[in-house]
Order: C-alpha cells, then sequence, then structure tokens
C-alpha cells in the first residue's frame, strides 16, 4: 500500500495511466536580433494570457469564480513586472526568448521553493506551468497528452493546475502524484470538479507501472494495488 495526501475525497478502482512530464526542447538560435527577441516574446505572452482566459471561462462553468481565479492569477504572474524585466534585460544581454525565459522562471522556481510558507512554495508549480506553457508556444507544439482511457487512475511525478483542462471525469476516476499538498492549486481544482485525488505519494512513479489495477482511497489517502 502507499501512502500520501488526502486532497480531494472519494473512492475509485481504476488503471494506472502514468504522465510523465516532457521537456520542451528548443534549437540555439544564432545572429540573435534583441528587437526581433523582445517581439516573440510579446506575442508569446499574448498568445499564452488569451488561452489562459478561455481556461479560466472553462473551469468558472465546471467548477466556478474562486477555481477559475487560478488561471486568472497566472496570467498576472507571467504578466509580472520583475519576471518579465529579468526576461527582457536577459533578451538585451543576448538570450534567445527561450533561454531567457527559461533562465527568469528557473529562478524563480528556485526561490519560491525554498520558502518557508507553503502557499509561497505552491507558486513554483504555478511557474513551472506557465514556464512550460510559453515555451511550447515559442517552439510552435502543443502538449501531447495520451488520451485517457475510461477508468484511469491518473499518476504523474506533479499534477500542475493546467491538467485538470484534460481530466474528463467521464473517464478519470482518480487522480494521484508525487508533489503537493492540500493546497496545491490542482488539489482544489480535482475537489471542485469531484476527482478523488492524492498528492504527495513517495516514490510513487517507482512503485506502479501503466495498466496496474489499484484501489484509491481518496478519504484515507491510500492506493492499494490489486495487481502485483
Amino acid at each position: 500500500m502507499l501512502k500520501g495526501i488526502a486532497v480531494s475525497g472519494g473512492f475509485a478502482i481504476g488503471k494506472i495511466l502514468k504522465l510523465e512530464e516532457k521537456t520542451v526542447e528548443y534549437a540555439p538560435r544564432s545572429r540573435l536580433q534583441a528587437e526581433e527577441e523582445l517581439l516573440r516574446f510579446e506575442r508569446a505572452l499574448a498568445v499564452f494570457t488569451r488561452r489562459a482566459e478561455q481556461s479560466a471561462g472553462r473551469i468558472r462553468s465546471i467548477a466556478g469564480k474562486a477555481e477559475a481565479d487560478i488561471f486568472t492569477g497566472h496570467i498576472y504572474m507571467a504578466r509580472d513586472p520583475l519576471i518579465g524585466k529579468e526576461i527582457r534585460r536577459k533578451i538585451a544581454l543576448g538570450y534567445s526568448t527561450e533561454m531567457a525565459m527559461e533562465s527568469a522562471c528557473d529562478g524563480w522556481i528556485e526561490d519560491f521553493s525554498s520558502a518557508r510558507s507553503e502557499i509561497t512554495r505552491q507558486k513554483a508549480a504555478d511557474i513551472r506551468d506557465i514556464k512550460s506553457a510559453v515555451l511550447n508556444i515559442l517552439a510552435g507544439t502543443e502538449k501531447e497528452n495520451k488520451k485517457i482511457p475510461f477508468g484511469s487512475v491518473v499518476a504523474a511525478r506533479e499534477l500542475k493546475p493546467s491538467a485538470v483542462l484534460f481530466l474528463d471525469k467521464r473517464r478519470t476516476v482518480a487522480a494521484v502524484c508525487e508533489q503537493g499538498s492540500r493546497r496545491a492549486h490542482f488539489a482544489v481544482l480535482a475537489a471542485a470538479m469531484g476527482i478523488p485525488a492524492v498528492m504527495g505519494v513517495r516514490a510513487l512513479m517507482e512503485h506502479i507501472r501503466d495498466g496496474q489495477r489499484v484501489i484509491v482511497d481518496a478519504n484515507k489517502g491510500e492506493i492499494i494495488p490489486i495487481d502485483k
């Protein structure tokens, strides 16, 4: 039996579907023009903002305003003057937009992750979500999400807020992951959508396999393998 933190109550039996985070790859750019890179950044930020607004609208209709405000918050974070200033400074130094975005975000992620406040540490997951989204926009790619079969228990190292956008409640019977707590934004969204969820399961991905049948008791924070 695996033990974690019960963040969204419920009971489910299903098959594990492991979601592995893919790093966004981008080729080095030569002969960079700062003005061109700044324009690429502004355009990517505009696309991100539009998509985040669409996500907020969808969540508002499914769950409510408070939950939708998580995505509205992502817009404010992405457009934070301090983060933007750091990205623009790096571009002026000769960084590509991708390198500037990744470097600036990683610095903020490190700072937030080491904070004493759990609420502040939660912001690290938000920044990772934003960074991934903007890098995908710059690369002209979309996140490749597995089609979720009916009766799936979605499992990952980390489930960021945007993950709820492709978790169809008709197909996803539960969600489990290694990182996170009751205050994690994914936990808030899962509870609002009625998806049983357990977070903070140590070494989860090493102890489960794709297609393995498990029982998820999200009231107690337990994951019980049926298939050994």
